[in-house]
């Protein structure tokens, strides 16, 4: 059974969250910067980190459909150049622990970003039942 993960970019295009023009320029910016996908059309400011959080979940959702019984195979990454020598081998787990550090401070600020967004809306939420506390019982009082 083939699983039914998308793409971040697909799932953002279909939500109507990008225009498929937007994913390509921001596809091809990837290309040239190395930056993730998320990272440069939240930084643009043409989605929100919610939208974003949202579209993972949405791709991780598409996980669940994957039959256990029978996964597809997945290759490994090759870590060490075929035949290399000691600094080319050296030099490939340099870059391979540059990229995980890289990706683990862009979850880390992902994170962060999320957590402060929460705390606002939470804050909002909370001035929100406030007032219509006070409006009931300015209500119950005019009865």
């Amino acid at each position: 059974m083939a699983t039914s993960w998308r793409p971040i970019g697909e799932i953002l295009v279909d939500r109507g969250e990008i225009s498929r023009e937007r994913l390509e320029a921001a596809l091809a910016e990837q290309r040239q910067s190395g930056r993730r996908l998320g990272e440069i059309l939240v930084l643009a400011g043409d989605i929100s980190w919610l939208a974003l959080a949202q579209a993972i979940a949405e791709q991780a959702d598409g996980l669940d459909d994957v039959d256990a019984e029978t996964p597809e195979p997945v290759a490994a990454p090759t870590v060490f150049p075929e035949g290399g020598s000691a600094e080319e081998r050296l030099q490939a787990v340099e870059e391979m622990l540059k990229d995980r550090q890289r990706a683990f401070l862009e979850l880390a600020g992902t994170a962060d970003a999320l957590r402060r967004r929460v705390a606002q809306l939470e804050e909002k939420l909370a001035h929100r039942d406030a007032e219509l506390i006070r409006l009931k019982i300015a209500d119950q009082q005019s009865e």
